[in-house]
């Protein structure tokens, strides 16, 4: 089940469009191992996913589940499926329980004085977070309760065309 694009050189930057017989050959793949995607379907794979493995489009697959009788998920059930927001706090497994969220946060607020001078000198609300393990949110409700001033964010610099007038 490989297809794959022919290699281009390196110093190629054109993007490798499959042919449609390339395609039709994966459609034709997916189709024949229907009980397999299915198996994975239920077994709670996003389409997205079973689609890029069988290089296929996502819409085009989803219709055949329906065709073959597979009942669809619905968007809430998909979005259950997704990944939780917490991600922020990387290898963490499991959720926590409120205790360990208090400690947490009480190590933090021990420390008052260090993280205000730290963000002062330019530490990242997300990378304190990361270390003491606690919501980015409540980091910086606890900066505007210490009365540290906050950084703004960087605004994004666009190229102005000068050619064009304006509006």
């Amino acid at each position: 089940m490989d297809v794959k694009p022919t290699p281009t050189p390196a110093h190629d930057n054109r993007v490798e469009r499959r042919t449609y017989a390339e395609k039709a050959a994966a459609r034709d793949a997916a189709r024949a191992d229907s009980t397999r995607i299915i198996e994975r379907y239920q077994a709670r794979e996003p389409v997205s996913r079973i689609a890029a493995d069988y290089r296929v489009n996502p819409d085009w697959l989803a219709l055949r589940l329906v065709e073959w009788g597979i009942h669809r998920r619905h968007r809430h059930e998909a979005h259950a499926l997704r990944r939780p927001a917490g991600h922020v706090f990387r290898g963490r497994t499991k959720r926590r329980t409120t205790a360990e969220v208090r400690d947490a946060q009480a190590k933090f607020t021990a420390n008052r004085d260090d993280i205000s001078a730290r963000y002062l000198a330019g530490a990242s609300v997300t990378g304190l977070a990361r270390e003491y393990q606690v919501a980015p949110t409540w980091i910086a409700e606890r900066l505007d309760d210490w009365g540290v001033p906050r950084r703004k964010r960087p605004v994004p610099t666009q190229a102005h065309d000068t050619t064009v007038p304006p509006h």
